[in-house]
């Protein structure tokens, strides 16, 4: 097994340590008071509002800003702003009736509000991560007082995971719904119980105890701060973050993997010379020993690889979108692409070494390691480029926000990459309009199969998702999301 540090990463935490433990002084343990940090590479500050948000800017989302559902500690959609829906024999009418409640200034919530904010947010996020999936949304309609109705030009049977998304948690002039409320700014994000507010004051209630904090930081603070007791939850670790939690000594019990779906594999953003061909593209693919490769990485036993774009729960019966090669032995595949390569050579000259686009972090590097390593296996070559540079492949790691094989699809559209199929495109396009779900199903496997042999994305495994808490933490559950509500660890309900 290859085992890979970077003593800049450890040194880091080596020093967030000491940073942590002056930080976790004067720390006792309360179930009603939990300490939440988010790990961000980038940007670290926490901000709501907009539509491009980072992690930690959605989990503070969902906790103050109720959308119509939402979803609990075990990622299934439950009521919020609506009491109930039904959905229509076709799939193209969701009508919503809403709880009788108010917004933090008091103001009463009524259909009318609720759908003009919906309008204005689905057109907002146009520009977002959602923009495919809101252009479905042809109407949004307030019908009495308390119900609004959602027309759809085409079926899609995950809307209402796609509505339980953080994005899509309602603030009426800067003011929310809850299930929290801001208490404070000092020393990170403090939330604690939505109340709603009354007419009437009662001297003889109590005040409720229970907040949450939440901040976010590099991995390796997060990871320290954890070690040290200054926090309880850690939430948002990729797979370049695991070497820091083996160098951490993390507990194996307190790691939480998500069993998330979604994408984790090299998408060509270019494509010259020797990789333009997708014949050579798939020697790229055949070429990675995946078991190997994921059992570089400490702490993780159970990483599944993947050959293929969509999700095997997803297929379609009597379509089958494996590679032609799938089935060969990892001896036989490095012998047919070394043997591939040399001809290449022999008729076309060098290749040059193949630029991938990666985080600058231990992990990424273990990663980066391991692809040069087979690439040179059958005659080839990678250099490792940061991300804000010119590279041939960048490396591809997201969850799916809902179960359908429309999002895996179109993370490979002509206007996500220059490297891709117009005919697939035209193929999803007719796959989203059809209105007979079968058809639809059958459309999407066909263009999967169509990317496949394209070799524009090259599947490498499921994502990673991680979380650090403690065994009986209160409110947190491992689910295919990927999420974990604020409320739900000091048991606040959504409703």
């Amino acid at each position: 097994m290859m085992r890979f540090r970077s003593s800049f990463w450890l040194n880091g935490l080596v020093a967030a340590l000491g940073v942590a433990a002056l930080a976790a002084c004067g720390f006792a343990g309360n179930e009603d008071q939990v300490r939440v940090t988010v790990i961000e590479d980038g940007e670290t500050r926490i901000n709501p509002i907009g539509t491009r948000l980072n992690f930690a800017s959605s989990t503070m989302r969902a906790a103050m800003a109720k959308g119509l559902v939402g979803l609990d500690a075990e990622g299934r959609v439950v009521p919020a702003l609506a009491a109930r829906w039904i959905v229509s024999d076709d799939g193209l009418s969701y009508i919503f009736r809403l709880y009788d409640a108010k917004w933090d200034d008091g103001r009463q919530i009524t259909a009318e509000r609720v759908a003009r904010l919906l309008r204005e947010r689905f057109r907002e996020l146009r520009k977002s991560r959602l923009q495919y999936d809101v252009s479905v949304v042809d109407e949004v309609v307030s019908m009495t007082g308390r119900v609004i109705e959602i027309k759809l030009d085409a079926p899609h049977p995950n809307f209402l995971q796609l509505l339980a998304q953080p994005e899509l948690g309602l603030f009426r002039a800067g003011h929310g719904a809850g299930p929290m409320r801001l208490l404070s700014e000092d020393n990170g994000i403090k939330l604690s119980l939505f109340d709603e507010p009354s007419q009437e004051e009662d001297d003889e209630e109590e005040e409720d105890d229970r907040w949450v904090s939440l901040r976010s930081d590099p991995a390796a603070v997060a990871i320290s701060r954890y070690r040290a007791g200054a926090v309880q939850v850690v939430l948002n670790g990729k797979y370049h973050h695991l070497p820091l939690v083996d160098a951490g000594d993390i507990s194996s019990g307190d790691l939480r993997l998500d069993p998330v779906a979604g994408l984790f594999g090299l998408r060509f953003i270019r494509a010259n010379g020797f990789w333009a061909v997708p014949g050579n593209r798939e020697i790229l693919a055949m070429a990675i020993n995946r078991p190997a490769l994921l059992t570089s990485f400490p702490g993780v036993s159970a990483w599944q690889s993947r050959l293929k774009i969509i999700p095997e729960a997803l297929d379609v019966e009597g379509i089958n979108a494996y590679p032609d090669w799938a089935g060969m032995t990892m001896q036989d595949r490095i012998a047919f692409a070394r043997d591939h390569v040399s001809r290449w050579k022999a008729t076309e000259g060098p290749v040059v070494p193949l630029a991938i686009a990666l985080p600058d972090a231990a992990g990424a590097d273990i990663l980066f390691k391991r692809i040069q390593s087979d690439l040179r296996r059958v005659g080839l070559d990678a250099r490792k480029v940061a991300l804000n540079q010119r590279a041939d492949v960048q490396l591809l790691d997201e969850i799916a926000p809902y179960d359908s094989a429309q999002w895996f699809l179109k993370q490979f559209t002509c206007f996500k990459t220059t490297v891709c199929l117009n005919d697939a495109d035209s193929r999803i396009n007719e796959a989203d309009a059809a209105t007979n779900l079968q058809i639809k199903a059958r459309l999407y496997a066909e263009v999967e199969q169509l990317l496949v042999d394209h070799y524009n994305f090259i599947p490498i495994a499921v994502p990673i998702r991680w979380s650090i808490a403690r065994p009986g933490q209160r409110g947190f559950a491992v689910n295919p999301r990927g999420w974990h509500p604020l409320n739900n660890l000091v048991g606040i309900p959504i409703s």
